[in-house]
């Protein structure tokens, strides 16, 4: 089972931005609102986000936001950032619930947005330690890629959202939910309640233990904290998810109202052609990343995991595809270097016939280990080395892109397997590993 974290959250984490949009050209209109015009506060009072971008920017112009009802709402609105509004909501000491309307204006130009605040007390308390209201949610749908009879969803429920790329702002919070429902092609995310799998089985209405998580920007990749989900429950309805998750032993309740409708990437669509299909890539590799300073090694010594995962014929070439994780572990959780190799065989077995000889590359082929790369989806794919902090509150210490080189899987006959590696990652830097043990299916 292809691990969505490293595919999606470590390249969120590994790629987020600042709070500066991308200016447009040749555009008639300037202002666009990229959050949502209605948005849901509690009545302790909260601060909201606003984000927009402008295009052609006209010298001497400048985005003001004035309240134009519901002023006893709003304790005070900042401009920290071009691109980014706050709007600080006051407690609503009252039994009533009550709104406010924020216009935004620009040269000629003006758009609007609606905050609803809850009743004192009407309902909005509960048990939770963390209550969080998000403003965004963006994630994908994935279709049956991952297990027969089950679609998987992976999103993001947040205060900040994605940018254009589908890349974090700093200073975030962003609740990462991987989860499945039953099979049915939807791009929105099925109503029904989800539970927490701690076995991680893909079954419907359930919530995968191993990649679901709290995530949480700073100013750098170094200052970015995970926190892994040790429990956890949602309730979608029509335009509302509620989730309860206990996280370092607190429980956070996490509502988000709004659309519900994700980015497919199932690949059960077709495109019209408008990616280079002699580029599978899609001409993204240019973005790969490192950290390092210098060569690297490798270890997997004392508590780890290793496990393999097939992935059906995922790069079409014909052949299986397996993904392969080697993660350090302390404590249960991961820790220190990690790889994960994606590898492309010269055989249709469906239970783990990996063993051979690879050539790293971006182009699939026989007997290749995918590169890595972030794809046209801001994903971080194919083959990574990276050094997570450790503990359940944790950020990204080193991380690589594996660009060219060699990797052998020998079968040892006792239930064993050597891993050998010898690559480089963009910089140049030399990437080995050679490991003997176990690799069990994941």
């Amino acid at each position: 089972m292809r691990n969505l974290f490293t595919a999606l959250a470590i390249g969120f984490v590994m790629l987020f931005a600042s709070c500066e949009p991308t200016s447009q050209t040749g555009s008639y209109q300037h202002l666009f609102l990229e959050s949502n015009r209605e948005v849901n506060v509690k009545a302790e009072g909260e601060s909201v986000t606003i984000m927009y971008t402008l295009a052609d920017p006209i010298e001497g112009q400048e985005v003001i936001a004035e309240v134009t009802q519901g002023e006893e709402m709003i304790a005070n609105i900042s401009y920290p950032t071009t691109g980014i509004i706050r709007v600080e909501v006051a407690k609503n000491s009252t039994a009533q619930k009550r709104e406010a309307y924020i216009k935004l204006s620009y040269h000629k130009e003006t758009t609007s947005i609606i905050i609803y605040q809850a009743a004192n007390g009407s309902g909005n308390s509960s048990n939770a330690d963390v209550e969080f209201s998000a403003s965004y949610i963006n994630g994908y749908y994935y279709g049956e890629k991952y297990g027969a009879g089950a679609d998987r969803y992976a999103f993001f429920l947040s205060d900040q959202g994605l940018n254009n790329g589908g890349q974090a702002y700093t200073n975030g919070t962003y609740y990462y939910i991987d989860c499945f429902s039953p099979a049915n092609k939807s791009l929105t995310l099925p109503l029904g309640t989800y539970t927490f799998d701690k076995s991680n089985t893909g079954k419907p209405f359930t919530i995968n233990s191993e990649n679901s998580q709290l995530i949480i920007t700073g100013e750098s990749v170094e200052s970015t904290e995970a926190k892994y989900m040790t429990d956890a429950k949602m309730v979608v309805t029509a335009n509302k998810v509620v989730l309860e998750a206990t996280i370092d032993g607190k429980l956070h309740k996490v509502t988000f109202y709004g659309s519900l409708e994700l980015e497919d990437v199932s690949g059960e669509n077709p495109d019209n052609g408008e990616d280079n299909k002699d580029d599978i890539t899609d001409g993204q590799d240019g973005q790969a990343q490192s950290t390092l300073e210098g060569d690297r090694h490798v270890t997997f010594d004392g508590e780890h995991r290793a496990k393999w995962g097939y992935e059906g014929d995922y790069w079409n070439t014909g052949y299986s595809n397996y993904t392969i994780y080697l993660m350090n572990k302390s404590g249960g959780y991961v820790y220190g270097d990690t790889l994960q190799f994606d590898l492309i065989t010269d055989n249709n077995s469906t239970n783990g016939q990996f063993a051979g000889k690879y050539t790293i590359s971006d182009t699939p082929g026989k007997m290749v280990m995918m590169a890595g790369f972030t794809n046209k989806y801001a994903q971080a794919v194919g083959s990574w080395f990276y050094e997570y902090g450790g503990g359940s509150a944790s950020g990204y210490k080193n991380y690589a892109m594996i660009k060219s080189g060699s990797a052998e899987f020998i079968d040892n006959g006792n239930g064993t397997y050597t891993v050998k590696l010898d690559g480089y990652d963009y910089k140049g830097n030399n990437i080995t590993c050679n490991w003997t043990g176990v690799i069990e299916e994941d």
